[in-house]
């Protein structure tokens, strides 16, 4: 049977043990809060992210359509000049510098 000292001393080594036990609960419960604040302040910046890159894509389509058109009428504009100098040669009319 345990005398009464040793059970005293076995009551206070327990409790030694469950405060200590709290203390590691209470520090891990405290880092999981910042870990899930950390989470979600990461996931909103990954949807800003995303939000970001739909814009940037779609932008770029509409660069590239205009930047199409744009060469296009580049291309019939030297062709418009190229019909008229060759207008101008066959008229005899010459530019003066």
């Amino acid at each position: 049977m345990i005398k009464v000292k040793e059970k005293i001393i076995l009551d206070q080594k327990h409790q030694e043990i469950i405060t200590s036990l709290d203390d590691k609960l209470e520090y891990l419960t405290n880092q999981n809060k910042l870990l899930k604040k950390k989470l979600k302040e990461a996931v909103s910046k990954i949807k800003r992210i995303e939000t970001l890159e739909k814009h940037h894509l779609k932008n770029n389509g509409d660069l590239r359509v205009e930047l199409t058109k744009l060469e296009k009428e580049k291309n019939t504009l030297k062709k418009d000049i190229e019909i008229l100098r060759e207008g101008n040669e066959a008229l005899g009319i010459y530019r003066q510098n």
